[in-house]
C-alpha cells in the first residue's frame, strides 16, 4: 500500500467508538462501554496532543486559559471550512446558559455584554477576529464576571465549565465535529486502541455482576470463567453496590497487571478464586463460513485486528479456492458502523493489485491524503459480492467504493448511510478530547461519500424490486435492477460535492433501508454462480475508474 505519508496511516482512525450505557447496563469486554453500532460514528484521526494540566474539579482561570486557547487554534486552524474565531467565542460564552439559565451574553458592534437576570454585569471590547489569544482572554473575563454574579457558575466544577463553552463553540459546525470531557475520551480511546482487561461482557442486574459472554482467545476464557458466572468479588472487595462504571474501573488495568476475582457458579456450591493477568482487549469483528461453493465472511466493525482476522480467514479457504471447491466471495459490510482507516485500506488492498482506494481532501494541508493499493489479490480474482445497507459507513464504505470503482467486485443492497467526513482528533491539556471535521474522503472515481453514499449495483430495496411467488428474486429481476442503476450510476460519479437536493434525488433510486434483507445473501449467490451475470455488474464500475485515471 502506497500512500503519501506512511508515518500518518499509524494514527489514523475513521471512526471514534461513540460509548454509551445500555439501559440494562450491558458492558462488553470486560469494562468497555458498549459501542453505539450507529452510522453516526464520525471518522477519526487521532492526530494531536497537547500537554496536559492537573486534574483538579475546581476552576481555575490559568488551567482554562490553555484548555480555551487549545481549542480556539485548532478549530480555526483545521476545520473543514473556514470559521471565525468570534463566532466561536459568542457561541461558547452563549453556551453558559446551560450552568445558569439567566445568563445572558450579546455581541453588537464592537463590544460583548453579559448581564443575568436582566441585570448588566460587565462590556468588554470584542478583539479582532484572528486574534485567537486575545479572544481567549476574553472568555476567560466573561467567565470570571459571570462567577461573581452567578451562585451556579460559582459552584460549577471546571470540567462543567469546559463542556458549556467548548459545546457551545461548535454549535454551528457540523455534526460530526463534538467534545468529549476527560472521562469520555479516557473510554473512546480504550475503544479505538484497546485496553488491559480480561475479556468478559458483563451486565448487571438486581445488584448482581453477571458475566454475558467470555471473548475467544482472552484471559477470560483461558481461566475458564463463564458466561453467566457472577461475579462477587474484584481483588477480595465484594461488588455490591457498585455502579458499571466502578465495576469496570476494576476490570482494567494495564496490560500485564495481576488481577483476583471471585465468582459464584451455578453448579458449585463453593466460591472460585480465579487469578489472571490482563491482556490487550480488541474486540472479535470477523465471523465466515461457507455456503456450498461460496465462502462468507462478515465484518461488523473495523478495529485494530480486523485486516489481519480476514486475512487468516482467506489463507485458510486457499487450498479450496485453489482447487476450485470455492467459487465465490461474499463480503458481508451490512450494519458495519465503520472503524479505523488503516484496517479499511488494508482491507481493500487485499483484493486490489493496484489503483487508488481512497482520497481524502481539506483546508489544513496536512488533511490531503492519498491512498493506493499495490500488492497482490489475495484471492486472484475470485468474484467477489459485498453487501451493504443503510447502516454501512465510513470504513465500510471506503471498502465498498473501492472494490466497486476498481471493477473488483459487484455491490448488492442499498445505498448506504452516506459519511465522507474525516474527523481529527485532538487531546486538550485537561484530557478531554475535541473531535473536528477536517476533510471529505473521495471514492477512487472521484466522488465524495459525505451525503451521498455507495450506490449499489443491485438494488434490493423492497420497494424497488418484485419478488417471485416464493419470495425471492429472479435473475431476470437481477438484470432489471442493473438496468435501472447502471442509469444513474455516471451520474453519481458525476457529483464531487453535490447539493442536497442532488442527493435526494439520486439516493431516491435506490433508498437506504436500515434492516438486514435476508435476500441480500440469495441474491449474492445467484450472481456469483452466473458468470455472465457477475461479469455484467462488475463491468458497470471499471469504465469510471478507468477514464479518469
Amino acid at each position: 500500500m502506497a500512500i503519501k505519508d506512511e508515518n500518518q496511516l499509524k494514527n489514523r482512525d475513521l471512526d471514534q467508538y461513540l460509548m454509551r450505557i445500555h439501559s440494562r447496563h450491558k458492558i462488553p469486554f470486560g469494562g468497555l462501554s458498549e459501542k453505539l453500532l450507529s452510522p453516526l460514528v464520525a471518522f477519526l484521526l487521532a492526530a494531536c496532543t497537547v500537554q496536559g494540566i492537573p486534574q483538579s474539579p475546581e476552576y481555575s482561570s490559568n488551567d482554562a486559559s490553555r484548555v480555551f486557547s487549545s481549542g480556539y487554534d485548532y478549530i480555526v486552524d483545521r476545520y473543514i471550512d473556514p470559521v471565525r474565531v468570534s463566532d466561536l467565542a459568542i457561541h461558547g460564552l452563549g453556551n453558559l446558559t446551560e450552568i445558569d439559565q439567566e445568563l445572558t451574553v450579546n455581541y453588537e458592534g464592537e463590544n460583548i455584554s453579559l448581564s443575568r437576570k436582566g441585570e448588566f454585569i460587565g462590556s468588554y471590547y470584542a478583539p479582532l477576529d484572528g486574534d485567537q489569544k486575545l479572544w481567549t482572554d476574553l472568555t476567560l473575563q466573561v467567565i470570571e464576571s459571570g462567577r461573581e454574579k452567578s451562585p451556579e457558575l460559582r459552584q460549577a466544577k471546571a470540567e462543567d465549565i469546559y463542556d458549556s463553552v467548548i459545546s457551545g463553540m461548535l454549535k454551528d459546525l457540523d455534526s460530526y465535529s463534538r467534545y468529549a470531557g476527560a472521562d469520555d475520551a479516557r473510554s473512546n480511546r480504550a475503544s479505538r486502541e484497546g485496553f488491559g482487561g480480561i475479556g468478559i461482557q458483563i451486565l448487571i442486574e438486581d445488584d448482581d455482576v453477571r458475566i454475558v459472554s467470555v471473548l475467544p482467545n482472552t484471559p477470560a476464557e483461558r481461566s475458564g470463567l463463564l458466561a453467566d458466572d457472577q461475579i462477587t468479588h474484584i481483588e477480595g472487595e465484594p461488588v455490591t453496590g457498585l455502579n458499571i462504571h466502578q465495576v469496570v474501573d476494576r476490570l482494567r488495568g494495564k496490560i500485564g497487571s495481576h488481577l483476583e476475582i471471585t465468582v459464584a457458579r451455578e453448579d458449585n456450591p463453593e466460591p472460585l478464586e480465579i487469578s489472571l493477568s490482563r491482556a490487550l482487549i480488541v474486540g472479535v469483528t470477523v465471523s465466515s463460513k461457507i455456503l456450498d461453493d461460496i465462502a462468507y465472511i462478515r465484518i461488523t466493525s473495523f478495529n485494530k485486528r480486523t485486516a489481519s482476522g480476514v486475512e487468516e480467514r482467506i489463507e485458510k479457504l486457499l487450498p479450496r479456492i485453489d482447487d476450485g471447491e470455492i467459487t465465490g466471495l461474499i463480503l458481508d459490510l451490512r450494519s458495519n458502523p465503520g472503524g479505523l482507516l488503516d484496517q479499511a485500506v488494508d482491507i481493500a488492498n487485499l483484493f486490489l493489485e493496484n489503483g487508488l482506494i481512497v482520497s481524502t481532501n481539506g483546508r489544513h494541508p496536512d488533511s490531503n491524503q492519498s491512498f493506493e493499493a499495490d500488492d497482490e489479490d489475495i484471492i486472484n480474482g475470485l468474484p467477489i459480492v459485498v453487501l451493504i445497507n443503510g447502516n454501512s459507513a465510513s470504513a465500510s464504505e471506503i471498502v465498498a467504493a473501492a472494490l466497486q470503482d476498481q471493477g473488483r467486485a459487484v455491490i448488492v443492497g442499498t445505498n448506504s448511510y452516506g459519511k465522507g467526513t474525516v474527523q481529527n482528533v485532538i487531546t486538550l491539556p485537561n484530557s478531554s478530547e475535541l473531535t473536528l471535521t477536517w476533510s471529505r474522503f473521495h471514492a477512487p472515481s472521484g466522488y465524495t461519500l459525505q451525503g451521498l453514499g455507495v450506490m449499489p449495483t443491485v438494488c434490493t430495496n423492497e420497494d424497488k424490486i418484485d419478488v417471485d411467488a416464493s419470495n425471492e428474486i429472479s435473475v431476470e429481476q437481477i438484470k432489471t435492477t442493473i438496468t435501472l442503476t447502471q442509469a444513474v450510476t455516471e451520474n453519481w460519479r458525476s457529483k464531487r460535492v453535490p447539493d442536497k437536493a442532488v442527493i435526494e434525488r439520486l439516493r431516491s433510486v435506490c433508498p437506504a433501508q436500515r434492516k438486514t434483507n435476508e435476500r441480500d445473501i440469495d441474491v449474492a449467490k445467484k450472481i456469483l454462480r452466473e458468470n455472465g451475470l457477475y461479469q455484467t455488474a462488475k463491468s458497470l464500475s471499471f469504465p469510471a475508474v478507468a477514464k479518469k485515471n
